[in-house]
């Protein structure tokens, strides 16, 4: 089940937004964070558009092979766990895409992480690829 073929690459062309940090989402409002994640031009409306331009068609895969790149704009000091986690609000837009099935540990396990400074250039790629030989639950 799921896409078989080559794997699915958006480009973002920016470093996942400060505003998609639980930090900054503590004791917000219900509708601030809706507008984050799926208000207009949210992330997830971000996403779908980009798997749309991108034309990628099948069922939602079962199990899922995840890496985001970071191409960091400057050396600056950055804490990657809080790149990681501002990353959330798009695999919320691949889920809504209908690209995987859920965004959960058995979908997508622990997905892979790496960066890499180009200057002036930020820009976030997720990679989406089916996984056949992982075990299916």
């Amino acid at each position: 089940p799921g896409q078989q073929g080559p794997p699915l690459r958006l480009a973002l062309p920016c470093l996942p937004p400060a505003e998609y940090s639980a930090n900054r989402s503590r004791g917000a409002g219900w509708e601030r964070l809706y507008r984050i994640s799926r208000g207009r031009r949210g992330a997830v409306e971000e996403i779908i558009a980009l798997v749309k331009e991108q034309g990628w068609q099948g069922p939602p895969m079962e199990k899922a092979r995840v890496s985001v790149h970071f191409q960091l704009p400057d050396r600056r000091r950055r804490d990657p766990g809080a790149l990681q986690e501002r990353v959330k609000p798009w695999f919320d837009g691949l889920v809504e895409a209908q690209v995987i099935v859920d965004d959960d540990l058995r979908t997508i396990g622990w997905p892979s992480y790496t960066h890499e400074v180009v200057p002036r250039q930020p820009k976030t790629t997720i990679t989406v690829e089916d996984d056949p030989i992982a075990p299916r639950n």
